[in-house]
């Protein structure tokens, strides 16, 4: 009997032996002693192969307490300044400078990250500067993937930090208006836009740049309310108002966009370099140009770089020259919001001769037969411009949906304005009196008189 509960202890006992081998901790202290010593002692008492590479040498002082045999391996060699590598026949010590080179380094692994929005070559150089002594990065910019090489913890690091340094960027939607208004005599500095605002109900702000000369760009405004529409409005029904341009534009953030509606004239460009000639042809763009970089703050208002023009060019015996009437600014503006920018003044001058045929063109005589004149004619360039933020997931045809809603409501509101304005305000409105006709009408029908209830 005896001797069989003494069978089955032993049976027990060498079943879980592997148990209590993975489960087993390891605690050491040695001070100031041979690292070949210290590998010696793990190596007898946990019965685990551990060889010493060529030039592995000194002394260590460690203080360990409950650790895998794994991690105390791996800190003794740290501490001593080396790599401890897990191979099949069991654990090689060997130099920093030799690690990973022999065999599949155990200490690192590899992920290849793709970066689809920023520029691989500088979120390189930026990951490089957040790897550890044993990382190494790889860039392959056709294919816009990083290879990344380092110990576990650091590559998780990294992988926090390229969702940051490449996140989706956000959209926007920019509508623009690009109008030219023609300027009467009595608005040689331009169009007086004051009157169209209500600064009074904090709606409005005018700012100015600068004072509106006919050849200088002028005044510019943030517009916040709806009515400067009725001022173009009134001034397009006289036909002063003429639109150059409407683009819609869907673009991202941090990226310049640009649309041109006009010519391109060609011309060509003459270079010698070295006694070496060569000729190239270049293009001269004109007409209306707008040119914008977008970007979203954690607000989520949108900040606008923006650079319109208006311009008319020629090319004369090779030479080319332009006229334009342009101006650049940066401002911030929240989702929706209408800006208004004004100023541009530029003057155009037509000459125009009448007369009889054939005589008014015989020297000194035909003064008297024709009629000269110069008409000079200014202009005003305004810009409209509304920014749309699109938002994450949602479709383009729903955020148009709501950008039509915000424009009937304001349309509403405007025309109600208007009509405040034209009748003189809701609580000065007169209210008509009743007019009653007392002039005799004709006999009520008795069968119609009975007939009612």
């Amino acid at each position: 009997m005896i001797r069989r509960l003494a069978c089955m202890a032993a049976l027990l006992l060498l079943c879980l032996t592997p148990l209590l081998a993975a489960a087993h901790t390891v605690s050491l202290v040695v001070r100031d002693t041979p690292l070949a010593e210290v590998y010696e002692m793990l190596s007898r008492e946990q019965e685990v192969n551990i060889i010493l590479g060529k030039n592995v040498e000194g002394s260590v002082s460690v203080n360990l307490h409950r650790v895998s045999l794994d991690q105390a391996i791996r800190s003794i060699a740290d501490a001593a300044g080396y790599v401890a590598e897990l191979r099949p026949s069991g654990y090689v010590i060997v130099g920093r400078d030799e690690a990973g080179k022999d065999s599949a380094n155990a200490n690192t692994v590899i992920r290849a990250f793709k970066v689809e929005y920023s520029d691989p070559k500088l979120v390189a150089e930026i990951v490089e500067k957040h790897l550890s002594r044993y990382g190494e990065v790889t860039e392959l910019e056709d294919r816009r993937l990083l290879i990344v090489e380092d110990l576990p913890d650091f590559v998780r690091r990294v992988e926090k930090l390229l969702t940051e340094l490449d996140r989706d960027p956000r959209q926007i939607l920019i509508e623009a208006r690009i109008l030219e208004i023609k300027l009467d005599d009595d608005a040689t500095w331009g169009v007086d836009w004051s009157h169209a605002f209500s600064p009074k109900d904090g709606a409005a702000r005018i700012g100015v740049k600068d004072l509106a000369l006919k050849t200088s760009p002028g005044f510019f405004f943030d517009l916040m309310n709806s009515d400067i529409e009725v001022a173009i409005t009134a001034l397009a029904t006289r036909g002063r108002v003429r639109t150059l341009s409407t683009p819609t534009l869907l673009a991202l953030e941090h990226e310049e966009a640009e649309v041109v509606v006009g010519d391109r004239l060609g011309f060509r460009v003459t270079t010698t370099i070295n006694q070496v000639t060569t000729e190239s042809v270049e293009f001269l763009e004109s007409g209306v140009i707008l040119r914008f970089t977008a970007s979203v703050d954690r607000s989520g208002r949108i900040v606008l770089k923006i650079h319109p023009e208006v311009s008319t060019g020629t090319v004369s015996d090779g030479l080319p020259s332009q006229t334009t009437a342009e101006l650049s600014t940066t401002l911030l503006t929240e989702d929706g919001q209408k800006i208004f920018l004004g100023g541009l003044i530029k003057n155009r001058e037509t000459r125009t001769r009448k007369g009889v045929p054939i005589l008014m063109d015989v020297p000194l005589i035909g003064l008297a037969f024709r009629q000269d004149s110069l008409d000079v004619i200014n202009t005003e360039t305004v810009v409209i411009l509304t920014a749309h933020l699109v938002d994450e997931g949602t479709p383009l045809l729903a955020t148009g949906r709501v950008r039509h809603a915000r424009e009937t409501e304001q349309e509403l509101e405007g025309r109600r304005t208007r009509l405040e304005r034209y009748f003189g305000g809701p609580e000065s409105s007169p209210v008509p009196e009743p007019q009653f006709d007392l002039a005799p009408g004709p006999e009520p029908d008795p069968a119609s008189a009975e007939a009612r209830p």
